[in-house]
């Protein structure tokens, strides 16, 4: 199975976790899944970003990235790569870590201004430029194949470049979808801090466990989910209707997460269809 592991700068904060995922990951080598690792950081930014008196400037949930930020992103990005690759090698797996340009993984473009809803909810929009921000282009997914080929378990920050080659950040949910549907991949998982896809995030019994293309479609229309849960939706749609057969949103701070991965058991499994829901034990 070809899987795509996004995990969120929370997952990657405490060496335990990272281990116990380190750990699993070498089981699922071993077992013949063909890893892809990608990680956020944007916890870490932010706390960087506030030790060195670099403004934090957030537009409804999204950042805005400046010079400043971008250099610090380059920091913060690049050692939590290089600290997620250590300790997959320390448990054995043989990790790679590379940036989402290397080797024209990706291609980008500088976001364009966008027009959000305003706030007020009175249907206004204003444009927003979100700075050194990039949005994918294209996606050559064979050094993906090159180093699976070889052998190795790619990790992947969230930086890339244009063809000018100016790197800007990228949001990792945004690339971890690009990533897997480039590569065909069998599962899209996102690990983060959250048990999956809550209609109220404060209110555990709004849990969904499982969710259709035609469900969750209707949840985004009808505005129910909140903040982080918007993005997430919003890539699995999108995989999903490119043919992606599932994806799933799951805490990675339960131990056996992946191991639950593969079941189709732990968090919200999105599927194209009820017919591909599969049986939770």
């Amino acid at each position: 199975m070809k899987l795509v592991l996004k995990l969120s700068g929370k997952v990657l904060e405490e060496e335990r976790w990272r281990r116990s995922l380190a750990e699993q990951a070498a089981d699922l080598a071993g077992k013949g899944h063909r890893l892809l690792l990608i990680h956020g950081g944007g916890k870490q930014l932010t706390r960087y970003c506030r030790d060195q008196g670099i403004p934090v400037v957030q537009r409804q949930g999204r950042r805005v990235t400046d010079q400043a930020t971008l250099e610090a992103a380059k920091k913060v990005f690049g050692a939590l790569n290089g600290e997620l690759a250590a300790t997959l090698l320390s448990a054995g797996v043989p990790a790679i870590g590379i940036a989402a340009f290397d080797g024209f993984l990706t291609r980008a473009r500088r976001r364009a201004p966008l027009r959000l809803v305003s706030p007020t909810g009175e249907g206004e929009t204003e444009p927003i430029d979100f700075g050194m921000v990039g949005e994918i282009e294209a996606v050559d997914p064979r050094l993906i194949q090159t180093l699976w080929a070889a052998g190795y378990v790619p990790v992947v920050s969230s930086l890339c470049c244009t063809p000018e080659g100016e790197i800007l950040n990228i949001n990792a949910d945004t690339l971890a979808a690009e990533l897997a549907l480039g590569l065909g991949a069998d599962r899209l998982v996102s690990l983060s801090d959250v048990a999956g896809i809550y209609l109220d995030p404060n209110d555990p019994t709004t849990h969904i466990s499982t969710l259709t293309l035609d469900q969750a479609r209707g949840y985004m229309r009808s505005g129910v989910l909140l903040d982080g849960m918007i993005p997430k939706v919003e890539n699995a749609i999108r995989v999903l209707e490119q043919g992606i057969p599932s994806f799933q949103v799951m805490s990675g701070l339960e131990e056996g997460a992946l191991a639950h991965c593969l079941e189709g058991r732990g968090g919200t499994l999105l599927v194209a269809s009820s017919a591909e829901r599969p049986e939770r034990p």
